[in-house]
């Protein structure tokens, strides 16, 4: 039980950061909302390995924990962008569909799926071509700066979170909390490269405690994730913690007016079994 708590709770922050961040950026420079909630995340990360201790990384895990800091400064970018391109509604099942690209490498590797995964991923990559079609709407264009740039960028988000989600497994084998704090400044590094001389919009003006909140949510959402595997099952925690999009999804519906066609209806629940099946298989 606590372990099924504990995913919920994972998912929970997940898609409630991914819901709070992009609203937050339309009421602020996109640059401000993103290094603020990353550099509260990377303090938060410091306090986790001070309370929590770590033994130091090999050469390798130093190396991957770079490469999942930098695929999720890669998908926190491009979900922001789809986002303020078009509807979340749109953008958080996509986004979900990362967890493909573990699967990929791991085919790539020599691993055999089981037939569960393969069915995921072909319910998944239907869903979201079924999510990504939009009909020609006057309201949607109006609403909407560019809702077919949205799916690009989600795409993106997609591809770069599998990276992370590859990447920072086998990074925290021999620390968990040196692994995330690595992970983090290599995420912090690169947003602010990214933003280069964007920097300069940054203003607070004493709103650095709400910009914060996205990012202290994707860290509780992280360490929510590993403490529940070490309760329960990875079968049943992956598929729990798999179901953040219903969150952002149930949210923007409900509190921005969202409005899914029925083609991308069914789009988004294909999208949602085929994610819970690759988590499952």
């Amino acid at each position: 039980m606590l372990a099924i708590v504990l995913s919920l709770g994972s998912a929970a922050c997940y898609g409630v950061s991914n819901f709070i961040g992009p609203q937050l950026a339309r009421r602020h420079a996109l640059v401000t909302v993103l290094l603020v909630s990353q550099v509260a995340a990377l303090l938060a990360c410091l306090a986790y390995l001070l309370a929590a201790g770590s033994s130091g990384l090999t050469g390798r895990e130093t190396a991957l924990a770079a490469l999942a800091g930098a695929g999720n400064a890669g998908g926190l970018i491009g979900f922001y962008k789809a986002a303020e391109l078009g509807p979340l509604s749109i953008a958080a099942p996509i986004g979900a569909l990362g967890a493909i690209v573990p699967a990929v490498w791991g085919i790539a590797t020599g691993d055999r799926l089981p037939a569960l995964e393969v069915v995921g991923l072909v319910l998944a990559i239907t869903g979201a071509a079924l999510v990504a079609r939009r009909a020609d709407d006057p309201d949607e264009t109006a609403r909407y700066v560019d809702p077919r740039a949205s799916v690009v960028w989600a795409v993106a988000s997609a591809i770069a979170f599998g990276v992370f989600l590859t990447a920072l497994p086998p990074a925290s084998e021999s620390g968990r909390a040196l692994a995330l704090l690595d992970a983090r400044l290599v995420l912090v590094a690169l947003i602010a490269l990214w933003a280069g001389r964007r920097l300069a919009q940054v203003r607070l003006n004493g709103s650095a405690g709400t910009l914060a909140i996205p990012g202290l949510l994707l860290v509780a959402g992280t360490l929510l994730y590993t403490f529940a595997l070490d309760h329960g099952e990875l079968s049943v925690v992956a598929v729990l913690g798999s179901l953040f999009p219903l969150f952002t999804v149930g949210l923007s519906v409900a509190l921005l007016d969202d409005r899914l066609s029925r083609e991308q209806t069914i789009g988004v629940v294909a999208a949602f079994s085929g994610i819970a099946l690759i988590a499952a298989a």
